[in-house]
């Protein structure tokens, strides 16, 4: 099974938005960030992924990430899932991901440090701080048994940027 990890799209300055008196999960995306993440999804487009089952963080911007990539992935709808959202521990991540229906592959929409610390302890088996993600960019898992601590080959490690120049 694949896994796709995606950092949500670049969003508002957290400060900014503050002012606003909203609470940060309803934080959306800048308009610059839609542009971007739409170039990224053509970039990803191009990668030909195998992906059955998009997830998605319940925060703001991690739903419109996934409304820019749904079509891109050929998904017709996304679920959304807790999860996902911003301090969940690695250890309950992996453990709900291994309780998901076996496809080929399932692409997940979250944020930082959560994702680049479940990607590293997939990998390797704890995490180190040394693979944040960035901003809309993506990193792709491959299990070929069982999903667990350290039981995952990393296909690819991808920025925003050269995501982007994949779309040219």
């Amino acid at each position: 099974m694949d896994v796709l990890l995606i950092r949500h799209a670049p969003a508002e300055e957290r400060e900014q938005f503050a002012l606003t008196g909203q609470p940060d999960e309803r934080r959306p995306l800048t308009v610059r960030g839609i542009e971007r993440m739409q170039l990224a999804a053509r970039g990803l487009m191009t990668l030909a992924l195998p992906i059955e089952r998009l997830i998605a963080s319940p925060l703001v911007r991690a739903q419109q990430t996934a409304e820019i990539l749904a079509p891109t992935l050929e998904i017709r709808q996304f679920d959304t899932e807790a999860m996902l959202a911003s301090d969940v521990p690695t250890e309950h991540l992996i453990d709900w991901l291994r309780k998901q229906p076996r496809v080929d592959g399932i692409a997940l929409i979250g944020h930082e440090p959560s994702l680049s610390q479940l990607m590293e302890t997939l990998i390797g088996g704890r995490s180190n701080g040394n693979m944040p993600l960035k901003k809309g960019g993506a990193a792709l898992l491959r299990f070929t048994d069982n999903i667990a601590a350290g039981q995952g080959q990393l296909i690819w490690f991808l920025s925003p940027g050269i995501l982007r120049a994949l779309a040219d």
